[in-house]
C-alpha cells in the first residue's frame, strides 16, 4: 500500500483526511480510532473532548497492560490519551469539512473508517542514562528509538437534501388541484340519491287459484252407454 493511499474501498462521496509523521504512539491512536469507529461525528468529537479533560476514559481491548479499571467503563480497562486524542480530533475535524465540501449533509456523517500504524523508525541515543535494572547491560541500554505513526479516518453520510423553490404561480396552481381532487362532488351524488329516491318499486300482481276442470255429467255418460 502506498504512503497516501487509503486501505479501505470507499464510496463515492465520503470525506477523508490522512496524517502522517505524528509524535504519537501508534498502540493509543489504534484504541482512540477503535473508539470512535460507528458513532457519529457528533458523538465522536464528544468522546474525544471528554477523554482530553479526562472525564471519560479511553476503552483499552488490546495493549492494555498494567492499565487501570475505570469505574465508567464497567470495570474495564481504560486510559486518558490526550495527546493522541487531540491528534484525532484535528483529522477528524479535516475529513468532516472535506465531506461537506462534497455536498454531504453534517448532522449525518458517521465514523465509517478509522486505522493507525507505524510508519517509521529512527534510532537515536538516550538523553539520559537508566541503569541496568531497567535495559540490562549492553549498549542497548544507550538506544532510544524514535518511532512516528500515521492514521486515516473517512465519514460518510446521506446526501444533503436541495429544497426546490417552485415558482409563486405554479404553487398555487397546484394547490389548488390538490384541493379539488380531496374536496367530493356534491351535485353528482345529489343525482345519484334523486335517481335511487324516482325508482318506483314493482307492483305486486295478486296470483288467483287456477279454475276446477269441469266434471263430466254422469247422465251423459249412462245415455251413451
Amino acid at each position: 500500500m502506498g504512503l497516501y493511499k487509503y486501505s479501505v474501498k470507499h464510496a463515492e462521496k465520503v470525506g477523508k483526511a490522512q496524517a502522517h509523521d505524528l509524535d504519537a504512539s501508534y498502540k493509543d491512536l489504534t484504541q482512540v480510532l477503535r473508539a470512535i469507529t460507528g458513532l457519529s461525528v457528533e458523538k465522536a468529537f464528544a468522546k474525544l473532548d471528554a477523554a482530553i479533560k479526562g472525564e471519560h476514559a479511553i476503552l483499552y481491548t488490546r495493549f492494555n497492560t498494567g492499565s487501570g479499571h475505570r469505574s465508567e467503563l464497567g470495570g474495564k480497562k481504560g486510559r486518558y490519551p490526550k495527546k493522541e486524542c487531540k491528534m484525532v480530533y484535528a483529522t477528524l475535524k479535516n475529513a468532516a469539512a472535506n465531506a461537506v465540501n462534497l455536498g454531504l449533509d453534517e448532522k449525518s456523517l458517521v465514523v465509517m473508517h478509522g486505522s493507525a500504524n507505524k510508519q517509521n523508525t529512527f534510532r537515536r541515543y538516550r538523553t539520559f542514562w537508566v541503569g541496568s535494572t531497567t535495559l540490562g547491560y549492553g549498549k542497548h541500554a544507550m538506544w532510544a528509538d524514535y518511532v512516528t505513526a500515521w492514521m486515516q479516518i473517512i465519514v460518510g453520510g446521506k446526501p444533503a437534501e436541495k429544497k426546490e423553490v417552485k415558482p409563486k404561480a405554479a404553487k398555487e396552481k397546484s394547490e389548488s388541484k390538490e384541493s379539488t381532487e380531496k374536496t367530493p362532488k356534491p351535485v353528482e351524488a345529489k343525482a345519484i340519491t334523486d335517481a335511487k329516491a324516482d325508482e318506483k318499486p314493482p307492483a305486486k300482481t295478486e296470483s288467483k287459484p287456477p279454475a276446477p276442470k269441469a266434471e263430466k255429467a254422469k247422465g251423459a255418460t249412462t245415455a251413451s252407454q
